[in-house]
């Protein structure tokens, strides 16, 4: 064999021993340093910087719009070391007392931007900064120089955006709707036309920056409604608001389903009644097993609404879990509900006291809940159980009225620990302290209520914060607002699922993978 032919085949030679070699030290790594394989694969967290949310416009005849906002960052949420009735924990001090970790830019910001009508002239949205200068103190602001019925598109950076939380509000900083990232699916489940809701009003608010475009579709006891052409398109930096009570028109129950094609909206939709309004929270994406937190009878007639978007009818069991166990509103035997359409189910056997209901369903459903009270009442819906913590920025202060928790614990018992905090102090006016932490357990199958009381001093809005603690089962909550009676048995003003506000976020797992270099 000559030389050349020599210096051809060594290439190849050279080239299959070096991956020879590649393959070997893959081999022996792997083999050999498994421990780090498995630390590598760990679930890892990473803090929260940066959260946006969009504000509706208030409903009508709501008056000014308001947004109530605050930063909880959490104290040790899990471990399981809190503070019990009549003893003050690291909640108990004061905002400015807390270790900080950093200050000004490090610290984070908020923002506050107008979103205009897209029926609307003039130009764009003004911003204006503004926000708790510390964490652990509820701001309550108005809209930066927008117009009466705007949207606001609420952010925050940094720190400040650990434990965020925003609700659109009334002038005494009541939260009266969860303030809700931009997505591309949104489902609300609510009254019929024939049931005491005058217009049901829609708003899609596009805080991106290019069109949206959402499809709309409407379920009643009638079955799918026809009548929206094709696409809802919205431009970016713009709301657009439509009454569908048209679709629903002889209605006793209906459902709105948001879907965008392209780009992301926030949904809300707002429901009016003779004496007054009240916002559809958004409820948790059709499953065959859903929890509604935050359900009573009262005075009147409280109602299960259900909608099965699917071509297959569905089967009901529903079960209220009650202070003293549960029950079955609606009877020991399924209950059927049509598919393609919306349902309503009076719960008439529930007392004054708050329930929690739990549907199991054949085939997959959302649901949400007609509670009664001022006005057309409030509303409640499916939600999710708390991870990390909730948080309910805007509650009352004032006298006459009282706002309290729901907490429900449908599988394994659960332990929580509720801390309140203080409105953000004035210029030059005292701190507030926040109140001293407590712990609560609700045991399976059980739902406990109760009132929670402002911080001591100056009265104004609060914010409640509920941490699951470590153990805990699944746990469930809705914040009342009720005006007169004892404890949470007066009229119903406000009902709120409570949402959770994480302050960090779960980051995919990682490991070592040698594909990119191996034959």
């Amino acid at each position: 064999m000559d030389r050349s032919a020599s210096r051809r085949l060594a290439l190849p030679g050279l080239v299959l021993l070096t991956l020879a070699l590649i393959y070997l030290i893959a081999w022996s790594t792997g083999s050999g340093g498994s421990s780090a394989a498995v630390s590598s694969t760990a679930p890892r967290t990473a803090p929260v910087t940066a959260v946006t949310r969009d504000c509706p416009p208030p409903g009508s005849g709501a008056g000014q719009a308001h947004v109530a906002m605050l930063s909880a960052p959490p104290r040790g949420a899990g471990t399981g070391k809190t503070g019990s009735a009549g003893k003050t924990s690291s909640a108990g001090k004061t905002p400015s007392a807390r270790k900080a970790t950093g200050t000004g830019k490090d610290r984070g910001s908020t923002a506050l931007t107008a979103i205009p009508s897209a029926s609307g002239s003039g130009g764009g949205a003004s911003v204006s900064t503004a926000g708790p200068a510390v964490p652990d103190a509820v701001g309550v602001f108005s809209p930066p120089q927008a117009p009466r019925h705007a949207a606001t598109e609420v952010t925050a950076s940094g720190q400040l955006a650990q434990g965020f939380a925003a609700e659109q509000a009334t002038a005494n900083g009541t939260g009266t709707v969860t303030c809700t990232h931009p997505g591309s699916d949104a489902w609300f489940v609510g009254t019929g036309t024939t049931a005491g809701a005058s217009a049901t009003w829609l708003y899609l608010m596009n805080s991106g920056a290019i069109a949206a475009s959402a499809d709309v579709t409407v379920l009643t006891d009638a079955g799918v409604q026809s009548g929206k052409d094709n696409e809802v398109t919205v431009a970016p930096h713009r709301y657009l608001s439509v009454n569908i009570a048209s679709l629903a028109h002889g209605s006793t129950v209906l459902a709105v389903h948001v879907q965008t094609s392209s780009g992301q909206v926030a949904a809300d939709a707002w429901q009016d009644g003779g004496s007054g309004g009240a916002w559809l929270p958004a409820s948790s994406s059709p499953a065959t097993h859903l929890v509604l937190p935050g359900v009573r009878a009262a005075s009147g007639v409280a109602k299960l609404l259900v909608a099965v978007p699917g071509a297959r009818d569905a089967q009901l069991r529903v079960t209220a879990l009650t202070a003293r166990g549960k029950l079955q509103p609606l009877g020991t035997m399924p209950q059927d509900a049509p598919a393609a359409a919306a349902s309503a189910f009076p719960l008439s056997s529930l007392g004054a006291s708050a329930t929690t209901l739990v549907v199991n369903s054949s085939v997959p459903v959302t649901a949400g809940a007609l509670v009664p009270g001022n006005g057309i009442g409030g509303f409640t819906a499916a939600s999710a159980p708390l991870t990390g913590q909730g948080v309910v920025a805007g509650n009352p202060s004032g006298s006459g009225e009282t706002a309290g928790l729901v907490l429900s614990a449908p599988d394994a018992g659960a332990r929580a620990a509720i801390t309140v905090l203080p409105q953000l102090a004035g210029p030059g006016g005292p701190p507030v302290s926040p109140s001293p932490r407590k712990t609560l357990t609700v045991k399976s199958g059980h739902t406990v209520q109760v009132a929670v009381s402002p911080p001591k001093g100056p009265k104004g809005p609060f914010a409640i914060v509920v941490t699951p603690l470590s153990g805990s089962g699944p746990l469930y909550a809705a914040r009342m607002v009720v005006s007169g009676g004892d404890g949470l048995s007066g009229t119903l003003q406000s009902l709120l699922p409570v949402p959770s506000a994480p302050a960090v976020v779960q980051l995919p797992s990682a490991s070592d993978n040698y594909s990119a270099v191996l034959p």
